[in-house]
C-alpha cells in the first residue's frame, strides 16, 4: 500500500480530478487514502461508453460481451504512463489478474451450464442495438494476404 500511495501521489491534479469524476466524491476520498480498490462494485445500471479502444470492440457488435475490471493499478493512474508500467509486477496487480481470470472462467462455466442466459444476453444485445448494425471498415472484397512460410523473407540477424 505504501507503493500504491506513492504512485497515487505522483499523479497529476488533472488525473486525480478525472478519476474523481468517474467514482464520485465519497469514493474519491476513500481511494485517496487507500488507493487500491478492494471491494466488489455493483454492476452499473446506466450504460456508459469508455474512451479508448479494446480488442473486443468489433466482436461486441455481433455477440454479447461483458467486461471485467479489476484493480491492477493505484487509483488515478493514467493509461500508458510510467506509473502504469511500474505497477505491473506488484502483488496487487498479480492478485487482480488472478481474480479477473477466475471471474471470467466462472462466467464461462455459468453460461455453458445455463443456455437460457445466452439466449437472454443475445436478446439484450439485439434490444440495445435497436436495429443498428456494425459496418466493417475493411470492404468485404479485400482479403488479407495468405503467405506460406516459404513465401516469408528471412529477417534473421547474421
Amino acid at each position: 500500500m505504501v507503493f500504491a500511495k506513492a504512485i497515487y501521489e505522483s499523479t497529476s491534479v488533472e488525473d486525480k480530478e478525472t478519476a474523481k469524476k468517474q467514482v464520485g466524491s465519497l469514493l474519491d476520498k476513500a481511494l485517496a487514502e487507500y488507493p487500491v480498490f478492494n471491494q466488489i462494485a455493483p454492476m452499473f445500471k446506466n450504460v456508459s461508453f469508455m474512451t479508448g479502444s479494446t480488442d473486443v470492440a468489433d466482436v461486441s457488435w455481433n455477440v454479447p460481451a461483458a467486461q471485467c475490471v479489476t484493480a491492477t493499478w493505484a487509483y488515478a493512474t493514467p493509461f500508458h504512463t510510467w506509473q502504469a508500467v511500474a505497477q505491473g509486477k506488484t502483488e496487487y496487480a498479480h492478485n487482480a489478474m488472478l481474480l479477473a481470470g477466475k471471474a471470467i472462467a466462472a462466467t464461462a462455466i455459468e453460461m455453458i451450464e445455463n443456455q437460457e442466459l445466452i439466449s437472454k444476453a443475445k436478446q439484450e444485445l439485439e434490444d440495445r442495438l435497436e436495429g443498428e448494425s456494425y459496418e466493417y471498415l475493411v470492404p468485404s472484397h479485400i482479403q488479407p494476404p495468405n503467405y506460406s512460410e516459404s513465401d516469408q523473407e528471412d529477417y534473421s540477424v547474421v
